[in-house]
């Protein structure tokens, strides 16, 4: 799949595509880069016509797992594991910051 945009903050099509065992060609900018993993799940490229061509290459099985780990099942489970630690991890302003690493 082809994802065209260089300013979808997140792109959940990708994820959906993904999940279907069908690899991404994006642009490398926020959003995608957040989702997928280049030569993994899908290519980054700022040529886009490279990036579908490499994304070609990659295995659909390795797409869908990646997929699998952004389901709510997963985020509840890693969810558990951050929030007994939020009060250390607050950030000037008072808010929890959350580092998208432990989430995603």
């Amino acid at each position: 799949m082809v994802f065209p945009s260089l300013t979808d903050t997140f792109g959940l099509v990708n994820l959906e595509a993904m999940a279907c065992g069908v690899p991404v060609a994006a642009y490398p900018v926020t959003g995608p880069i957040d989702v997928i993993e280049d030569g993994v799940t899908g290519a980054l490229d700022n040529d886009l016509a490279r990036a579908a061509t490499r994304a070609l290459l990659v295995d659909p099985a390795a797409c869908r797992k990646r997929a699998l780990r952004a389901g709510w099942t997963p985020v509840r489970a890693n969810s558990k594991a951050i929030w007994p630690n939020a009060a250390r991890m607050r950030s000037h302003t008072g808010a929890v910051a959350v580092p998208w690493s432990i989430v995603w």
